[in-house]
């Protein structure tokens, strides 16, 4: 635990630190993402909701990517 929560300190500067932010950002977009797919209405067209979910990924890479530099 000790070594988690040492790899856990900013700036990250080593790959544990970063695979475990890593992990913590995919799932928080994951249900952002899922709940975006939940109240998205049916009638919009496919290629609108892959862009409103490719938006919500790009945003949690660059906050993940802004954490990390931090």
């Amino acid at each position: 635990m000790d070594l988690i929560q040492e790899a856990m300190k900013l700036p990250v500067d080593n790959f544990l630190g970063m695979l475990i932010y890593a992990v913590i950002y995919m799932l928080i977009t994951g249900i952002v993402v899922s709940l975006a797919l939940r109240f998205i209405p049916n009638r919009l067209p496919y290629t609108v909701k892959s862009m409103i979910v490719g938006i919500a990924v790009f945003i949690s890479l660059i906050v993940w990517w802004n954490t990390i530099i931090k």
